[in-house]
């Protein structure tokens, strides 16, 4: 073999060997690599980094801002032993809060940092609603289909719209509906996690001093939180900017027929107040081992309108029942008669729930 013969296969060699190392070692330092089916041959371009995505969908989530704060009453209510037999102060934290002034009416431990549980799943669906239309298609993953325990048995590969998800994760708290949605996110943005990023983007705009999500199910963790004054701000936040969660959190129920897409879905609302406390308008309710029963309910009578926030009720009776008398207390302040909801009217309410054990 020649000299130059030998060169020239060194060339060669030595020029496959890089070849191959950039193959392996850009994509790795976030460059893709486009290859001979793209548009342009054999040019790398560099990968859009998810804090970049972030910081573009940034404006998105600032579109609707929020002015709505909180404000101690000087004539806060002190809660009546006599009247309230001592049992609120068992829960981990609550408010009482006009729902147009802000007014602080009644509260314990305002500020705290408490688990949610799935009253987290309010702004998942305010998050999503920024960054997608309620029409889009969303496929549902393998992850979103064995999400448990609450869920409505959605099938990997099958596809709803934004709008069905959210039905499902507002009225039956479906884990795997709401882990479909964070999916949909981020798969239309192209980037893993992005949701939660957002979800706390979303968080920090609106002023939420005491709100930090680490999933969008609202599953107990030391880094997902909230407090009663935050959840309260971005209830009404979520009744205010976006008709479809109005809408939605009122209604007892919502059939999804089958189609092309997806099989057929019942979903009833487990708000064990709607249809038994007077204008009870939603809208969360969550329950985890570490936040145990929480609520967050509106509730409407003689033109006053009130958001109550409940978190670490014991059980779902004592939720719902301790929820009422709150809006009772409320309501009271303003002369409205008391509802005076009893355990039995909450226990025939739950008789009424297909699926609910």
């Amino acid at each position: 073999m020649t000299n130059e013969r030998l060169i020239r296969y060194l060339k060669i060699f030595l020029i496959n060997m890089v070849a191959m190392f950039l193959m392996v070692a850009l994509p790795k330092l976030g460059v893709k690599i486009i290859t001979e089916n793209s548009n342009i041959s054999g040019i790398v371009s560099p990968l859009p980094k998810g804090e970049d995505i972030i910081n573009k969908l940034i404006p998105k989530l600032q579109e609707k801002a929020n002015t709505f704060k909180l404000n101690k009453s000087s004539s806060l209510i002190l809660v009546p032993s006599a009247q309230a037999s001592g049992e609120y102060d068992e829960v981990k934290g609550y408010a009482v809060v006009d729902f147009n002034s802000g007014e602080v009416l009644v509260e314990k431990n305002l500020s705290k940092k408490t688990s949610l549980a799935s009253i987290t799943k309010v702004m998942t669906v305010v998050t999503a609603l920024d960054l997608m239309d309620k029409n889009e298609l969303i496929t549902i993953s393998q992850k979103a289909a064995d999400m448990e325990p609450t869920k409505i048995g959605v099938v990997s590969g099958q596809k709803m719209s934004l709008e069905e998800l959210i039905n499902a994760a507002l009225l039956t708290s479906a884990n795997d509906a709401t882990q479909a949605i964070a999916d949909g996110v981020d798969n239309k943005y192209g980037e893993k996690g992005l949701f939660i990023e957002a979800m706390n983007a979303k968080a920090k705009s609106m002023g939420l001093k005491n709100t930090q999500f680490d999933n969008a199910i609202g599953l107990d963790s030391p880094n997902h939180y909230s407090s009663p004054e935050d959840i309260a701000i971005f209830t009404r936040y979520a009744l205010t900017n976006y008709p479809l969660i109005e809408s939605v959190v009122k209604k007892d129920y919502e059939f999804l027929a089958a189609d092309n897409n997806h099989k057929q879905f019942d979903l009833y609302n487990w708000n064990g107040l709607l249809g038994v406390y007077p204008g009870a308008e939603g809208v969360k309710i969550g329950y985890t081992g570490d936040a145990l029963y929480t609520t967050s309910v509106v509730a409407q009578r003689d033109g006053k309108k009130l958001i109550v926030v409940m978190l670490g009720a014991p059980g779902i009776l004592k939720r719902d029942l301790w929820a009422a008398q709150l809006l009772d207390l409320g309501f009271g302040k303003s002369g409205i008669q008391a509802a005076n909801i009893t355990e039995q009217q909450l226990k025939d309410k739950y008789l009424t729930w297909k699926y609910f054990n």
